[in-house]
């Protein structure tokens, strides 16, 4: 009996080894295809085929394009949020200028990612999507801002949860998209334009005081 059960946690590690490294394989291959000839452009049958897979095998780890393009955005947001966490734990900066700044950074995420980030929304739907691991994260961190410049008295008393909404809501991907194709606005013009709306907007004046 030792020696079956042995041989049965054996075969189980080999299909959670085997699982991973098909999952790694995935997404190695999804980014390759989608640096080649874009994320609209690529399918789901597409990704299975060139890693040699089945399509259960593929839908198994990722549902749908919307989950695999959050996993690679995931992969590639964990640098950025160590980066954002230690800028912001070393700033002695107000809190609302630490929020300008991370909308900036925001910005420039959103400007290298706009295929991935609107793989993501569309398929899920935004109620889903504004659940996920990547709306969770930023969630957090503007919430926490908007926090601190409330307690701090640099802002005026206001709904965080819904601040920290709309302040992604601004700067969604597809809306992200048409001001920079369709309006032509440039980074700095729609930076100017959060900046006025949810940083000077929520700013107490002396003479509020």
């Amino acid at each position: 009996m030792s020696d079956m059960l042995h041989e049965a946690k054996a075969v189980q590690r080999r299909e959670r080894s085997d699982a991973a490294q098909n999952r790694q394989r995935l997404l190695t291959l999804a980014r390759q295809l989608f640096a080649e000839q874009g994320v609209e452009a690529t399918s789901m049958n597409e990704i299975a085929q060139v890693a040699r897979l089945g399509p259960g095998t593929l839908y198994r780890h990722f549902a749908h394009k919307g989950e695999l393009c959050e996993a690679l955005l995931m992969e590639d947001n964990a640098a950025f949020w160590e980066r954002i966490d230690t800028a912001l734990a070393h700033s002695g900066e107000p809190a609302l200028n630490q929020l300008g700044w991370l909308i900036d950074e925001l910005l420039h995420l959103i400007e290298s990612h706009v295929p991935l980030l609107a793989a993501i929304q569309r398929p899920q739907g935004s109620s889903v999507y504004y659940q996920g691991p990547f709306y969770g994260t930023l969630h957090a961190h503007l919430s926490s801002l908007l926090a601190r410049a409330v307690e701090q008295g640099e802002a005026v008393d206001l709904n965080i949860a819904f601040t920290a909404d709309a302040i992604y809501a601004a700067i969604t991907p597809p809306l992200f998209l048409f001001q920079r194709t369709g309006r032509q606005f440039s980074l700095e013009q729609i930076s100017a334009g959060m900046r006025r709306l949810f940083v000077d907007g929520l700013r107490v004046h002396a003479e509020e005081h």
